[in-house]
């Protein structure tokens, strides 16, 4: 089935929907229902597709290694999910034959999965300029018209390529990240291969083994490895987005999950993850471990979830029943991964045993609450310090301060050299005994550097005095380059030298340089609140940030943490407090 608009039916229901279709397509506002296909196809289309899927497949060099299965399952299916049918394998059939044609190095099932899954993918713009417009799950046509998608609609249609040219093309997601925030991601498989990546992933964090546009949080062409002594003791650079399930939309019910989804209550059925069309394939993508969950012998519930953190709530990525003994076994899951046991009740989630990791070795590691061993935690971000948000420092690195008294710095000092990497609010010490109005940031062989901030200091008998730019006091800077100087840590300004003009000659102690960032750290001024984990988040008390770090005293160790900033933002995770040093997941 698919949904399909009816125009007999009052559009009131949609009125925001139905009004951008009116105003922007100057059609008639309508509401969805879902309809059968068979309503509007006739046994010619159905015919014309098994033809030429079959032609598609028998004509290729690697019809030899496609089962029947496969074929049915993913190469014969006339669409992959609820969109509108159309005409879709017949342009692509044409369209196919004359890439070969023209381009015989394609004529293999490697080479024609890469070159689909790289160009075809993004011919795409990841965009949403249009997609309010379209009434239904986007099918080919509209994708190929718009040109625009997200990570999954860029999956289909190069699935519709690929089915086209007879390769088994797989849609296959994951349920949600490890690490990141609650989201879908998808990826195209083949179902002919047993293992989709040259190697499984582990979820390790290592640079050597991240694959661009899927687990890596940054393409290498721009990712930044930092060495272990270029990153301070207590931060983390994280360049994975790990991943707990990798699954696979089939086209035909799977009798395992029929069976699963008929014998387990229907209350306990968690109806966002569980599909009668769905295949677990994480070990395709992963090395992976197993873990158990337990209750009480002959207990009340029939099946449990292991659900991965999101600050809108615990979302299951795994299901396993329990069976009378008490045991509910999850296999093949993502390792380095922290885990919540829950059960479902009428679709909400409870907790059902106390989080654990699941270690890269295969163990378990419970965190249970300790009120009798406390700790003190000094802590210094509410989010993962992802690699596209460490990039912005890298430049900064070899950056040169200097003073003059000229405005051209003919004449010029060196204050400082900053040979380090500056990951947040950064102060520069300044030892010169002259004073001087000019002071210049000025980025190493003519790169480009990222500043929220950039202030000078001078002492006094009891607290530092800022000394800001005079230009932009008096109004005088205009566009980007007043973010150097407004406070506001979410802007910031792009050069290759920056100047402060004092009005004065100043005898500076120091400058305080702030890199462009993502604004996870603690914030002077914001207000936040410490919750850890007991069966339920408990408060461990709010504090308004009076410098770039809160402290916390007396809070039960052992447990997991997350950090809530009650200004906004909503990038937020829990972590574990090991060896004085916030550990995220």
């Amino acid at each position: 089935m698919h949904q399909k608009p009816d125009s007999d039916i009052v559009a009131a229901q949609f009125p925001e929907y139905a009004d951008s279709l009116y105003t922007g397509m100057k059609i008639i506002p309508f509401r969805f229902q879902q309809i059968e296909d068979s309503t509007y196809l006739d046994s010619s289309f159905f015919s014309t597709n098994l033809k030429l899927a079959r032609q598609a497949l028998t004509s290729s060099p690697w019809r030899e290694k496609i089962s029947e299965n496969d074929f049915d399952e993913y190469i014969l299916p006339y669409k992959i999910d609820d969109e509108l049918a159309d005409n879709w394998r017949a342009v692509l059939y044409e369209k196919n034959q004359l890439l070969l044609k023209t381009n015989p190095q394609l004529n293999n099932a490697d080479s024609l999965y890469a070159y689909h899954t790289k160009k075809t993918y993004f011919a795409l713009r990841s965009s949403n300029q249009f997609g309010h417009y379209y009434p239904a799950q986007a099918n080919y046509s509209w994708l190929n018209l718009s040109r625009e998608g997200d990570c999954a609609d860029r999956c289909r249609y190069v699935i519709y390529h690929l089915r086209a040219a007879g390769l088994p093309a797989t849609y296959d997601y994951i349920p949600n990240w490890g690490n990141r925030p609650k989201a879908q991601h998808t990826f195209v498989g083949l179902a002919n291969k047993k293992q989709q990546l040259k190697k499984r992933l582990e979820n390790s964090n290592d640079t050597s083994k991240l694959v661009d546009d899927f687990n890596a949080a940054m393409t290498s062409k721009y990712r930044p490895v930092f060495s272990q002594g270029d990153v301070p003791s207590n931060l983390t650079v994280q360049y994975e987005k790990t991943i707990p399930k990798v699954y696979r939309q089939t086209w035909s019910k799977q009798p395992r999950m029929e069976d699963l989804v008929t014998s387990v209550p229907k209350g306990q059925i968690y109806e966002k993850l569980l599909r009668t069309n769905m295949l677990d394939v994480t070990d395709q993508y992963l090395k992976t471990a197993d873990a158990s969950v337990w209750q009480r012998p002959f207990g009340q519930w029939d099946m449990a979830y292991l659900a991965t953190f999101d600050i809108s709530g615990w979302t299951p990525v795994a299901f396993a029943q329990f069976g009378w003994w008490g045991q509910a076994r999850f296999k093949s899951m993502g390792k380095n991964i922290l885990y919540l046991p829950m059960v479902c009740k009428n679709q909400k989630l409870l907790p059902v045993a106390v989080p654990f990791i699941l270690n890269n070795n295969g163990d378990k590691k419970e965190l249970n609450c300790n009120y009798d061993q406390k700790i003190d935690m000094r802590l210094i971000r509410k989010f993962p310090l992802f690699s596209y948000t460490a990039a912005h420092v890298v430049d900064l690195k070899g950056c040169i301060v200097y003073g003059s008294n000229d405005y051209r710095f003919g004449e010029k000092e060196k204050l400082a050299e900053i040979d380090y990497y500056p990951f947040f609010m950064d102060e520069i010490e300044i030892h010169s005994p002259k004073k001087y109005r000019y002071v210049k940031v000025e980025a190493p062989d003519g790169k480009l550097i990222r500043l929220a901030q950039l202030a000078c200091y001078s002492d006094s008998a009891d607290t530092p005095v800022l000394h800001n730019d005079v230009r932009y006091l008096a109004g005088k800077i205009r566009g980007h380059y007043g973010h150097l100087f407004d406070g506001d840590l979410n802007s910031y300004t792009l050069g290759r030298m920056f100047l402060v003009d004092l009005g004065e000659p100043v005898r500076l102690s120091a400058i305080r340089i702030c890199p462009r960032n993502d604004t996870n750290y603690i914030i002077p001024g914001n207000q936040y609140e410490l919750f850890y984990w007991d069966n339920q988040w408990q408060s461990a008390g709010k504090q308004t940030a009076t410098n770039y770090f809160l402290e916390y005293r007396n809070v039960p160790s052992g447990t997991i943490y997350w950090l809530r900033c009650l200004n906004g933002g909503r990038e937020e995770r829990i972590f574990t407090y090991e060896n004085n040093k916030q550990i995220w997941w």
